[in-house]
């Protein structure tokens, strides 16, 4: 099938529209809001699954035509979004940067430095655009708090919190009681084995990337067949001696707090609200009241980028789902970098894989490798003054 050929410059005509194939249909599904948003640009082409069942569904949601095999897919797409289980992140991505097809994947980005490195080195072979999906980055407060940081009203920031608390017990087996993917690759190992939606925003906003981390954990009580412990804490210094607190809780019996995070800097601090009925809450030195709290969205106007105040209808994670699939769609057609490239989206995965080796060493301090130094697809060397990336 002849691909189709892509508008790179506003001043072009526009040619046939983007044609973006899912890999995964069950979560391949949250992505129909953002692309029926953007119709106009790109349209999804094909779906595969292994699992029939799962993509006759899609198939009948969509009217989207349904394939057996991946190689089938990536032969009819200019762009695929990686929607499978994580352990099929990488495989597939390389595969699609292999044949020059655009990847948007979801997240983790890998699950081992073998991994990692693969994907590394495809990118760079390639001529495709890579991005990671991480929609956390891209809910209302997170945008704000990001303004608000990058433009300097926290001042030095030097401690942030994030928090992933999911009980996700039903989710480990199916309805016949078989183990599903996450039995294995989000409980059945420890460490931090989810990291992106914490991490991500807090390296947004500190514009910086974690440089080592100490894991721990709570131990195994509620739910002890499995191999990671009820809460997973994870310590994390960055390049500017910033530190981290990232929590993950999977198994612990409680309601969800998915999205928390906090920051402190020198000039004022942020609050992600706890309980329902609550608000997200903003201190800064000098603009707010003494002692006081300020609720975030007194300064929404101001700062909320004015590219994401328009949130696709049925759009999923509070409206964030929308905006990934926008941003990747326009840096393809732009021909412009992600603003999750591969780089952004290892400093966000690599934490919770070198986490495991922590933990197992009694939480001892390890160092999180940078992928710009990766010699991975690097075919000459370019010395201290050149960085690999």
């Amino acid at each position: 099938m002849t691909k189709s050929v892509l508008m790179t410059s506003k001043g072009a005509e526009p040619l046939a529209k983007l044609k973006i194939g899912v890999a995964g249909a069950p979560r391949g599904t949250s992505f129909l809001a953002g692309m029926h948003a953007y119709e106009d640009r790109a349209e999804i082409a094909a779906v595969y699954d292994p699992d029939q069942r799962a993509r006759e569904e899609f198939t009948t949601e969509t009217g989207v035509p349904a394939l057996e095999h991946y190689d089938q897919l990536l032969e009819q797409v200019d762009a695929i979004i990686v929607a499978s289980p994580q352990h099929h992140h990488v495989p597939q991505a390389v595969a699609a940067l292999d044949r020059g097809v655009h990847v948007l994947s979801e997240v983790p980005a890998a699950v081992s430095l073998e991994q990692a490195r693969q994907l590394v080195a495809a990118v760079r072979a390639s001529d495709a655009v890579y991005m990671l999906a991480e929609n956390y980055c891209y809910s209302r407060p997170n945008l704000i708090v990001g303004a608000m940081a990058k433009a300097g009203l926290f001042g030095e920031l030097y401690f942030g919190e994030g928090e992933y608390l999911h009980e996700m017990k039903g989710w480990h087996t199916d309805s016949s009681g078989n183990p599903t993917w996450r039995y294995f690759w989000q409980v059945g190992r420890t460490g931090h084995s989810y990291p992106t939606h914490s991490v991500g925003p807090l390296l947004q906003w500190f514009d910086d990337r974690i440089v080592a981390v100490s894991c721990v954990g709570s131990g195994r009580h509620t739910d002890p067949e499995h191999e990671i412990d009820d809460t997973i804490l994870l310590l994390a210094r960055t390049s500017r001696q910033a530190l981290l607190s990232i929590r993950l809780d999977l198994l612990s019996n409680r309601p969800h707090l998915m999205d928390y995070y906090s920051l402190q800097g020198t000039a004022g601090a942020y609050e992600a609200p706890r309980a329902e009925g609550q608000q997200p809450r903003v201190y800064l030195a000098g603009k707010s009241p003494a002692e006081q709290w300020q609720p975030l969205e007194t300064y929404a106007d101001e700062f909320l980028p004015e590219r994401y105040r328009q949130v696709a209808e049925g759009a999923g994670h509070w409206g964030a789902d929308s905006f990934p699939v926008r941003d990747f769609i326009d840096a393809v057609n732009e021909n412009t970098a992600p603003p999750f490239d591969i780089y952004a989206a290892l400093d966000m995965t690599l934490p919770g894989i070198v986490s495991e080796t922590s933990f197992y060493e009694g939480g001892a301090w390890k160092a999180v490798p940078n992928p710009r130094l990766w010699d991975a697809g690097v075919v000459s060397e370019p010395g201290k003054e050149a960085p690999l990336a």
